[in-house]
């Protein structure tokens, strides 16, 4: 088994790499929400926090391959669970993520 890439062990170019760190851990979180048969509530409670839904939606975009050059915040966007799974598994192909 290989070991997941942690802060303190990752010998490579993060340049190249389209994610943050943040981007992974919120993933890591997410992607630990939906597993292990938990349901779209436990989402629900990371996306609850306003700064993680924000990240969350970049993100989302960013897989979608959708980039905007100027922002600006809308009314409530609905988040569905295809959604979580989306970013989940373009981030797990990306990143090994420890789950």
């Amino acid at each position: 088994m290989s070991t997941p890439y942690t802060w303190d062990n990752a010998n490579f170019a993060w340049n190249n790499n389209p994610y943050t760190w943040d981007d992974v851990a919120l993933v890591q979180e997410l992607a630990g929400a939906i597993g292990g048969g938990r349901n779209y509530q436990e989402v629900h409670k990371v996306l609850k926090d306003p700064k993680k839904k924000k990240q969350f939606i970049k993100l989302l975009c960013k897989v979608q391959g959708k980039e905007y050059e100027e922002t600006k915040e809308t009314a409530d966007y609905k988040i569905v669970i295809s959604d979580v799974q989306l970013v989940v598994s373009e981030l797990a192909s990306t990143v090994k993520l420890q789950l």
